[in-house]
């Protein structure tokens, strides 16, 4: 049973953080606030992958999102901003999700 790409996915379960990324091209994540900057860090440093698509707290991609002059600029996003294209494509509202 599936269909003809499931042999092209492969989810992984586990720590992020502290596992070894697989090759992969593409990634797809819903991050907790937590560690989501670690793992944009690692992410960067793995380089491979064509394409990320991210959830992350609104907060937290304000940091991503933010310009040189700007009170949230950092390095997170001096580092992502110089390595990536940054696109947004949805923002969700609290309502959305029944995440508590």
């Amino acid at each position: 049973m599936g269909t003809p790409y499931m042999s092209k996915l492969e989810i992984v379960v586990g720590d992020c953080i502290k596992s070894d990324f697989p090759d992969f091209d593409v990634c797809v994540a819903n991050m907790p606030y937590q560690i989501s900057s670690p793992f944009v860090f690692k992410l960067l440093l793995h380089r491979k992958f064509r394409c990320a698509v991210l959830m992350f707290q609104k907060e937290f991609a304000e940091r991503l999102y933010a310009k040189p002059g700007d009170k949230l600029y950092c390095r997170l996003s001096a580092n992502t901003q110089s390595w990536r294209e940054l696109l947004t494509f949805l923002k969700l509202e609290k309502t959305t999700s029944n995440h508590r």
